[in-house]
């Protein structure tokens, strides 16, 4: 017989790859260069993909790397809308995985409508169309997730440019008028 309780917590495994990849070391952008940006454009330029995002040739894809990125420089905007896409992210990703276990449950427990006339293919698709629902309302609530995500990048490239270079050696050069003509001085600070 078969055991749904026991599908289900295989199955949230292999639902959340996201959340459950680790990463070695988090990302610094010591050189202030900003996050570049590329739309994918998914299977054969149809389906709509994601944004990559890359800094200095690396990949970005955790939230945590995006976070280490952003906290620095503490801006409450960008800080906020990247916290906001990850929390929106996991909400997509528990609406794909309820709206997957509700579409299995409605196909394997529920009398079928009829359309085939036959007792498999009906149950096969009723549990489709439901699974479309829930695959929908995912897609929804993931692109605002990835919304939100790219608003907190360009946040954040928008301020790297604005950041002053930083040096440890400031020299402020004086004109000085004399007697002998003009002199050039300065202040040398470290």
């Amino acid at each position: 017989m078969f055991n749904a309780k026991l599908f289900f917590l295989f199955l949230i495994p292999v639902m959340f790859p996201g959340f459950l990849r680790a990463q070695a070391q988090a990302l610094q952008n010591d050189t202030n260069t900003p996050i570049e940006t590329q739309a994918d454009l998914g299977f054969l330029d149809v389906l709509g993909g994601d944004m990559q995002y890359h800094l200095n040739g690396q990949r970005i894809t955790h939230y945590k790397d995006f976070k280490s990125l952003i906290y620095p420089l503490q801006d409450p905007v960008a800080s906020q809308l990247i916290r906001d896409a990850e929390d929106t992210d996991l909400v997509a990703w528990l609406v794909f995985t309820a709206g997957l276990a509700l579409s299995t449950d409605i196909a394997l427990f529920y009398k079928p409508t009829v359309i085939f006339n036959s007792d498999v293919p009906d149950r096969i698709a009723t549990g489709i169309l439901t699974a479309q629902i829930g695959l929908g309302i995912y897609f929804v609530v993931h692109n605002m997730a990835e919304g939100r995500k790219y608003n907190a990048i360009q946040r954040y490239n928008h301020l790297i440019q604005k950041l002053p270079e930083q040096s440890f050696l400031e020299l402020n050069p004086k004109l000085y008028a004399c007697a002998n003509g003009l002199v050039l001085g300065g202040q040398l600070s470290f």
